[in-house]
This record gives structure tokens, sequence and C-alpha cells, in this order.
């Protein structure tokens, strides 16, 4: 049968070459057939998240520490009111008292003045002290480095100071502040012994790591 000349052949050969217009664009966002579009490229924006400070868990050493040094916040807080509320009668006779153990005479006019002194001085120093347990155990919370490492500094400080306190006042009676203070003095240095344990546990040490 005889082909019409001025009809074109229809019929395709399987083996032969595709033409550039009929190979399939691979290109993203090139149309394609049907008059769509290949989809973008999507990523997984969780993946950039893993490594964010709120997606680590604290692990129970660290909040153990923080609850303790708001405790020893709320220690600093009442060894200050407690100095503060102390009468004038009890801070004479223990500078006098120390006074004497060093061999030392001191003037009426500087009693006095120290008398007048010690309230304010124990009130101040006792609220600096909690607002730095405070800050400290929020900061080591959130699992800030360098607050570890204040919070170790004045952790250390605090134990050698309370063990020179004790020494003190066993050589030089009245120097530690009196009975009371000291003891809450030995509780606020277990606290900060105990605080220093659980900062520095492994545990510990890969969460302040992972938050960095």
């Amino acid at each position: 049968m005889s082909q019409n000349p001025g009809h074109e052949d229809t019929h395709h050969d399987p083996n032969a070459p595709q033409h550039e217009a009929d190979q399939p664009q691979s290109d993203a966002g090139a149309p394609q057939h049907g008059g769509g579009y290949q989809a973008a490229p999507s990523y997984d924006t969780h993946a950039a998240h893993d490594g964010a400070p709120g997606a680590v868990t604290k692990p129970q050493p660290v909040g153990l520490a923080e609850k303790l040094m708001y405790a020893g916040g709320v220690v600093s807080l009442v060894t200050g009111l407690v100095g503060f509320f102390e009468s004038e009668e009890s801070i004479r006779d223990r500078l006098t008292q120390a006074s004497d153990a060093m061999g030392t005479s001191l003037s009426q006019d500087v009693i006095d003045q120290q008398v007048a002194a010690a309230p304010a001085s124990a009130l101040v120093s006792g609220l600096i002290a909690a607002l730095l347990w405070f800050l400290i155990g929020r900061f080591c919370g959130k699992g800030k480095g360098w607050a570890r490492i204040v919070a170790t500094v004045l952790g250390v400080l605090n134990v050698i100071s309370f063990l020179v306190g004790l020494l003190g006042s066993s050589m030089i009676p009245g120097a530690g502040g009196g009975t009371f203070v000291m003891l809450l003095n030995a509780v606020s240095a277990v606290i900060a012994a105990v605080v220093l344990f659980f900062l520095w546990k492994k545990e510990s040490t890969a969460y302040f790591k992972a938050t960095r």
C-alpha cells in the first residue's frame, strides 16, 4: 500500500532518538507537561533547632543545684537579718571579747563606731550574698557555663571563709558573729559544697556543653 506523499507519517519509531524538545526537563522549577511546575526542594527546619538551649532537657543534678542555690540565698538573707537585729549590747560584748583575746585594747569611740555600723553592714552583706545566690542559680539552671564557673569560685570561697571563721572563733571568742550566725554559715557552706558536687557531675557537664 503506497503512502500519501502529502501526509506526514505519524508512526513513531521507538528506537529513534528523541528530539531535544521531547526530552524531560530536570531543572527544578521548570515547566512540566500539562502546565505544572516541579516542586521546590523542602528543608527540615526541626534539625536547626536540635542544638538550641530550649531543646536540651535539664538533668536532675542541675535542677537540684539550682534549688539549693535558691535555698542558699534564703540562708544568706536570714543571716543578714539576724545581724541587723542583733542588739547593741550583744555586738559590744563580742567586740570586747575579740579585742581582749587578741591582746589589743580598742577605745570606746572605735567600739561605738563598729557597734553603730554592724547592723547595716550585716544586712547589706546578706542582701548581696542572697542576690548572688539567686542570680547564679537562675543562670546555672539555664545552662550558662560562665555561671557555673562563678558558682564554683564563690562556692569554694564560701567553704574557705566558713573554715577560717570557725578556726577564728575557736581562738578568738566572739569573732565568728555568735553561735546562731556560725550555724547559718555552716549551713551555707554545706549547701555550697553540695551545689559544686551536682554542678560538676558528668551529666551536668554534658548539659552545660550542649547549651553553649
